[in-house]
């Protein structure tokens, strides 16, 4: 008998709370120890396991590729989910009344619906989560070592929407879990859809005539946006020792090329923030964690800054030859996937359309797949699932429809 069998059993949220733990108690430094990495590879079974089985269709592709759960023993066979098939199929535990009927439970209500957005979609996914909590543990513990390093708590100005404007986005979630438990007095720059600059303007001029270090927080654009107009007007902000921002995204598939020594330079030119105080991140909305630059780190531990993005300690990161989808050597670039132990109501695994390398515990982003690699790579998963769908609106012969 299963733990889903016993009554007054649930192995999910016993899941999610071991998973809590490692996350919590894991160390930046010891993530690559054989210790680490048995933890990792056991905690990624059991999770993998419980997504079999709260996840029809991953369960049923599983089976399909000999990779299912009761077989598997290494993290790197559990087979990923091409990020591109959020946007038909729902992948997720916490789709409401989904196999609820049938195991006697009641229906699933997902606590948060991000929508997924990119390059190469024409309409977002469905992201479906029942709890935020490992999500909110990942995040902060990742946001707070590489933008807090110092401890500092402070003012934050979001160049974004507040979430009840936008509650589909994972990013302004991401924003507003931040401004609420690490960062002081929010002020958010985008209503209505419209950036109201003046307010930006006036919430770092207050900044800096109070001598009040202030965390600013947008997308890369946006923000570029912003430090534009700003260099046209003429306008500088001398902003205090201790200001920083984080930006997210970098122009991919955009009418310019955003390069990261232009936007440094423009940061500090026009707001007085020094290359050491600008962090990069890297996310989306099909993971629960986030890879960050370790630039501030660096400053704070006066050290170099390493290239590329750190990988979390509860993060695996794989490259592999497109064609073959066999791993490539450290160091070569190719097709990533993220095995994240912050997803588990939706697959672990997963297929990105990004391609990079990996050295060590960091991460360097080259580019996307092209268009054709993109849609061979995840065809196999699409072609399956649309073969299962079709088998059951199939009925048996005889059977009324």
């Amino acid at each position: 008998m299963t733990a889903r069998e016993i009554p007054g059993t649930d192995p999910t949220r016993k899941m999610e709370a071991d998973l809590v733990r490692f996350i919590s108690e894991a160390g930046w430094e010891e993530a690559h120890t054989r210790r680490a990495e048995a933890a990792f590879s056991d905690l990624a079974i059991r999770s993998f396991r419980i997504q079999c089985d709260t996840i029809p269709e991953y369960g049923a592709y599983a089976r399909h590729v000999g990779r299912w759960s009761g077989r598997s023993g290494d993290w790197r066979e559990i087979p990923p989910v091409p990020c591109s098939a959020f946007k038909e199929h729902g992948l997720s535990a916490a789709r409401a009344g989904d196999g609820a009927a049938v195991r006697g439970e009641a229906p699933a209500s997902p606590a948060v619906t991000f929508e997924t957005s990119g390059t190469t979609i024409t309409r977002p996914g469905r992201v479906q989560l029942k709890s935020t909590r490992l999500y909110e543990t990942s995040l902060l513990k990742s946001f707070a070592r590489h933008l807090l390093p110092d401890g500092a708590r402070l003012k934050i100005i979001i160049f974004g929407p507040t979430r009840a404007e936008s509650p589909h986005s994972s990013l302004w979630f991401m924003a507003d879990r931040v401004a609420g438990r690490l960062c002081d007095a929010p002020i958010w720059i985008v209503e209505h859809g419209e950036p109201r600059w003046e307010r930006a303007d006036a919430e770092l001029a207050r900044s800096r005539d109070d001598r009040v270090p202030v965390l600013l927080l947008g997308t890369t654009l946006l923000l570029r946006a912003y430090v534009e107009r700003c260099d046209r007007r003429g306008l500088r902000f001398a902003l205090p020792p201790g200001s920083r921002a984080m930006d997210t995204g970098g122009a991919k598939g955009t009418r310019v090329e955003l390069l990261r020594n232009d936007i440094a330079a423009s940061f500090h030119s026009v707001l007085g923030i020094p290359p050491t105080h600008l962090v990069n991140e890297y996310g989306m909305a099909e993971m629960g964690s986030q890879f960050y630059e370790d630039t501030l780190l660096a400053a704070h531990e006066r050290r170099p800054a390493r290239a590329g993005f750190v990988i979390p300690p509860w993060v695996r990161t794989r490259v592999l030859d497109p064609e073959t989808m066999l791993d490539l050597p450290e160091g070569r670039p190719g097709l990533l996937v993220h095995y994240d132990l912050a997803n588990l109501d939706v697959p672990l695994a997963i297929q990105t359309e990004d391609v990079g390398a990996v050295a060590g515990n960091r991460l360097t982003l080259e580019g996307r797949l092209r268009e054709a690699e993109r849609r061979g790579c995840s065809l196999p998963f699409e072609q399956f699932l649309e073969r299962e769908r079709g088998a059951r609106a199939d009925p048996a012969p005889g059977m009324p429809r």
